[in-house]
């Protein structure tokens, strides 16, 4: 039970790091977003709006769907300031250590009532604007569900996170700051089966431009705490048991910039990455069974490397590779259970197309040039692309 709850955590820690690509260009030359500049960075420092102000963004996906749609904004002539709104239809928001067991029958596919669905994703609204010197920004994402079913049974999920950033007037550097809080209601008839004991998430980054020619510096850190409590009572009218997870990390890592030329910009970013999390387990009726697992996550070292070189004034082409060095292990009851090291490998290709004031950047299927078109090859097995971004500069 518990090695399975372990294990769940750790594909869960996988997730959510490969979630950090918000663009597709920034994502095919390596998920480099935190070194590169890129309308993308806005996610990890929201005061970088200021210098996207007349952007509409769409983001899709291989399975046909047109997942994101965002539009920036830029009000005043003398003093401007931009707002940015962005709706999405991807698969709902689950918290850093998923939903609870049992929360809109997560873990019973079939069981949930017809018609209703836990997709939460509300509005993505970004506010930025000079302030002093600098550049200010700020981002709040609402997610929202549930229902309430006239016998008495309800479920529903809310999380708010919002999100300060800074950035210097010369870009050299960036810092910001993200919370998120969330909340859940799990009842039958009035009954408790599950109710939150805590849900925060915290998270601080920053960077650091040192510009030379042709070569620019980019040193990085960040920082990440994560916590959130589940008190079962299974419908008993007293807590049962009750799962206290926390999870800490630290990134730390300098990238390189190579610009040779304006139409050429390579990448690399070598870097660390420290990740601790820890499952409390209190078993409330018989408390003899109480424990204390951990897993550890270290990445020592990680690369990042990505290339975006001209190929036609309408046409560039990207490629991307990371390479995260594992050192895992897994405790339960001060005793390492499992220790496992192995190097976790991708690449990326892309293209990207531009077509006056409209860029489309593709994360580009491999079988394309290997197989030929499927109306060619007769293969059916593959797409295109398994993705891509399209962005209008509206000025």
């Amino acid at each position: 039970m518990k090695k399975l709850i372990i294990l769940t955590l750790a594909l869960a820690l996988i997730m959510a790091s490969a979630a950090l690509a918000s663009n597709t260009r920034v994502f095919t030359m390596g998920n480099n977003n935190t070194i590169l500049t890129d309308d993308a960075n806005i996610w990890l420092f929201p005061s970088r709006l200021n210098n996207y102000p007349h952007l509409a963004v769409g983001e899709f996906e291989a399975s046909n769907d047109f997942t994101r749609f965002g539009v920036h904004w830029q009000f005043g002539d003398e003093s401007p300031w931009v707002l940015a709104t962005y709706f999405e239809n991807n698969s709902d928001f689950e918290p850093f250590f998923l939903y609870p067991l049992n929360l809109f029958n997560n873990y019973y596919p079939g069981s949930f009532p017809p018609g209703l669905n836990p997709t939460n994703r509300r509005i993505h609204a970004f506010y930025a604007r000079t302030m002093g010197t600098n550049k200010f920004g700020a981002r709040l994402s609402l997610y929202k569900t549930g229902y309430d079913e006239t016998n008495g049974f309800e479920e529903s999920f809310n999380y708010y996170e919002g999100s300060l950033g800074l950035t210097s007037a010369a870009d050299d550097w960036d810092i910001s700051l993200t919370g998120g809080i969330g909340s859940w209601k799990d009842n039958d008839a009035g009954v408790v089966y599950s109710q939150k004991d805590g849900l925060i998430d915290l998270a601080a980054v920053g960077r650091l431009f040192w510009t030379g020619t042709p070569f620019t510096r980019v040193p990085h850190a960040s920082i990440e705490y994560h916590k959130q409590g589940e008190d079962y009572w299974y419908y008993t009218g007293a807590s049962v048991e009750v799962f206290k997870y926390t999870n800490m990390a630290i990134d730390l890592g300098i990238g390189q910039i190579y610009a040779p030329s304006a139409n050429v910009e390579a990448v690399l970013d070598l870097g660390l990455r420290i990740d601790r999390t820890k499952i409390e387990y209190t078993d409330v009726v018989v408390p003899a069974n109480n424990t204390e697992d951990k897993a550890n996550f270290n990445s020592v070292p990680y690369f990042k490397l990505g290339l975006d070189a001209e190929v036609f004034n309408w046409l560039d082409a990207r490629f991307g590779a990371t390479s995260f060095w594992q050192w895992d292990s897994f405790e339960t009851a001060g005793t390492t259970t499992l220790k496992q090291n192995y190097a976790n490998n991708n690449t990326y290709l892309g293209l990207g197309f531009h077509f006056g004031n409209l860029h489309v950047d593709t994360y580009t299927d491999p079988e394309v040039f290997l197989n030929g078109f499927d109306f060619i090859s007769g293969d059916g097995n593959g797409s295109m692309n398994f993705g891509f971004s399209a962005v209008y500069d509206m000025m």
